[in-house]
């Protein structure tokens, strides 16, 4: 059976027997697999076993220093997965300070363990030579689909893996999934397993790109996993055993016998009181501050976990002994390394879509070498041309533009990037006139109406069939995908404001909270210039947010009551006659967030609100998108004239089905009665009350 083959195999079967992972704390993936290895090969884990308990008994002279030779493969599709040199430099210096035991949280180590934290004498370095000796900065960035990374993908990802036995290979990606749970923050393969079976492309280091470094898209909160998963590449298990249960049992074991039975921590217990780190033996403190536990306040690794390392890269066996030889270190560029690279031109804005006069900002995002010039052309733009490092450029006129870009250094120039139709631009006519609603009826997320934007690239606020306060669907952030400090916002469609009096904005939330320490924020944005500068206008934190007493994490609204209207008056923006919303919900640092739902979001005169709301009226319009027929549904509390519109995109009425005086009750009229209309997007207008609302009708 050939390599991939084989993995592919051993893949599925981790699948069908893995457990659950608890999704948004960002596991481990290692053990998830590796379980399933033993599983088919035990003699795997007894050679393992084996290695941790009688292996190297002493630790290399003091003064030994095993350099590394690493390279990152960079995947990405353009987002903020991409992520610069300089998070991928920063998570090199974070992972030589903990292993050289030069973090300044050392200060940090309970009694307990103070005398048994040491240093591994592992080094890193980013290589200078690729394999074939070409000039290379060790960052390799590549556009594929793959940077959503699936470990059951019928193609194999592995394609850009250098040789295992000269480089450390860690591949940087957007998501993680394992047979469709998300939330694996990273993986290693252990070394004795890959070994064994001889498969050289997966034997590398995958990593959520937010778990690399401190600066850009990482934290320092997060900045430790890459630390963790290298523990594993060098034959580190989990504190708590060879498995991915943290804190259900203290019977596992990790091979190490400086570091006491634990179950493990899925968050730091606070160091000045013992009884929340004494839980498997009276008086017996447990090392949750490990790199190798969950905690996420990880300072250091214990002497026999430094043997162990060193050990596995002096193992004949294993292909890691070969990787800090001072042949093999001449051989990539660590010792005597290549002079600066010819740069690889790339770059990124700020936003993708403008209006014509807002601004755009644009960034260098060159790769392999450092430019030191940079040649611009913007399609469209003013200016049209610019040699600055991050130009800021505006359009005239509305339309799709293409930029062309290149750059250079002493050691040459790069060949151009062109990224056509990059830059879309938009007149500065609102979409929507006076009031107007949304109650995600219509269209999945994001859609012509809602732009969506995540920290992460990858969570983001979804359509969902769920719950709704009204109709059918809301909009959702789910809990399982909800990494820790990620921020998700959608934003709102353009909208006139100043032929509404008083406008006010109302929407619906319902969230619930597993612990009441969280501080989970929501808040909404104005813009009137584009999105060119943005004025809080609503923030809700922690128990003031929560809307229900549910305790679950994946809490759905189970009645109206679960559910509470906001009001934000809109009197400052009353002149506005092009204004967006944003919706931005950000996540903390502890574990356990619970679902969080929108739903009815309506712009509408204050003078309408308290008597005649959307919520109030329980205004349905379905199916939609629709074949032919829609039926429109609402209630009336008080007598009142009423007139429905249907319209086209250019503002054209098509159809009136109602124009008279009602009075209180329930009411159904058919849109599209005859069946005439062809297909594309309509307007839905009502007029209840002397309040008005538009709702989206989609014919197809």
């Amino acid at each position: 059976m050939n390599h991939l083959n084989y993995f592919r195999l051993l893949s599925a079967l981790a699948f069908a027997f893995a457990k659950p992972v608890i999704a948004q704390d960002l596991p481990c993936g290692t053990d998830l697999v590796m379980e399933q290895v033993y599983k088919i090969h035990p003699e795997l884990k007894f050679k393992k076993n084996l290695h941790g308990t009688q292996g190297a008994s002493q630790k290399t002279a003091a003064g030994t220093v095993y350099t590394i030779p690493c390279v990152f493969h960079i995947l990405h599709q353009g987002g903020p997965e991409n992520i610069s040199d300089n998070q991928v430099r920063d998570a090199v210096r974070i992972l030589n300070r903990d292993y050289a035991l030069q973090n300044p949280d050392t200060v940090n180590i309970i009694p307990a363990f103070k005398h048994i934290a040491d240093s591994t004498g592992i080094h890193f370095e980013l290589a200078t030579k690729d394999p074939a000796g070409n000039c290379t900065n060790g960052i390799i960035h590549y556009y594929d689909t793959n940077s959503d990374w699936r470990m059951d993908s019928t193609n194999d990802p592995y394609t850009h893996t250098w040789d295992r036995s000269r480089y450390l290979n860690i591949y940087v990606v957007k998501t993680i999934k394992v047979n469709g749970n998300s939330g694996i923050a990273g993986y290693a393969i252990n070394p004795y397993w890959a070994s064994v079976l001889g498969v050289k492309n997966w034997d590398v280091i995958v990593m959520l790109h937010n778990f690399i470094g401190s600066i850009g898209t990482g934290s320092n909160l997060c900045s430790r996993g890459l630390g963790h998963e290298v523990g594993h590449w060098l034959g580190l298990s989990h504190t708590w055993g060879d498995n991915n249960n943290v804190g259900t049992s203290c019977a596992g074991d990790d091979h190490i016998n400086d570091t006491p039975p634990t179950a493990g921590f899925k968050v730091c217990p606070d160091p000045l009181d013992p009884s929340q780190y004494q839980l498997c033996q009276a008086g017996v403190s447990e090392n949750f501050q490990n790199y190798m536990d969950y905690s996420y306040c990880s300072n250091m690794f214990t002497h026999e976990q430094a043997i162990l390392m060193q050990y596995v890269l002096q193992d004949n066996t294993l292909t890691r002994k070969n990787l800090w030889t001072v042949n093999n270190l001449t051989a990539t560029g660590v010792i005597n390394p290549s002079p600066a690279c010819v740069p690889i031109a790339d770059f990124y804005a700020d936003r993708q879509q403008t209006c014509v006069g807002s601004p755009v900002h644009f960034f260098d995002a060159s790769w392999n070498g450092i430019p030191t010039s940079y040649n611009w052309s913007f399609q469209g733009g003013n200016p049209s041309s610019s040699n600055s490092q991050s130009p800021i450029v505006t359009y005239t006129n509305p339309g799709t533009y293409s930029i062309t870009y290149s750059s250079a250094s002493a050691a040459g120039s790069s060949a151009p990037i062109v990224k056509t139709a990059y830059i879309s631009v938009t007149g500065n006519t609102a979409s929507y006139q006076g009031s107007w609603t949304e109650g995600f009826e219509t269209d999945t997320l994001p859609n012509i109406d809602w732009t969506l934007n995540s920290s992460t690239g990858s969570v983001y606020w979804k359509r969902s069939a769920d719950a709704a306060y009204t109709g059918l669907y809301s909009a959702k952030i789910d809990y399982k995908i909800n990494y820790r400090l990620n921020v998700t916002s959608m934003i709102s469609p353009s909208i006139n404001l100043s032929t509404t009096a008083s406008p006010v904005l109302t929407f619906k939330v319902a969230t619930a909270d597993s612990n009441t320490h969280h501080v989970n924020t929501l808040k909404v944005y104005a813009t009137v210039d584009c999105g060119e500068t943005w004025t809080n206008i609503y923030s809700k934190t922690g128990q003031v947010l929560v809307t229900s007493n549910s305790t679950s994490t994946n809490f759905i609204p189970q009645n109206q009551s679960d559910w509470r209207q906001e009001t934000i008056n809109l009197s400052s923006f009353a002149s506005a006659t092009y204004a967006a919303f944003k919706f931005e919900y950000s996540r903390d640092t502890l574990g356990g967030a619970s679902n969080i739902f929108i739903d009815d979001i309506n712009i509408q005169s204050a003078n309408g609100i308290s008597a005649n709301t959307e919520g109030q009226m329980n205004l349905v319009l379905f199916p939609n998108p629709t074949q032919g027929k829609a039926e429109l549904q609402f209630e009336l509390d008080g007598n009142g004239q009423v007139s429905i519109n249907l319209v086209d995109v250019l503002g054209r009425v098509v159809e009136t089905p109602l124009n008279t005086s009602h009075t209180k009750g329930s009411y159904r009229y058919t849109i599209n009665n005859s069946q005439g209309l062809l297909k594309g997007i309509y307007f839905v207008c009502i007029q209840a009350k002397g309040v008005k609302y538009t709702r989206k009708l989609v014919i197809d």
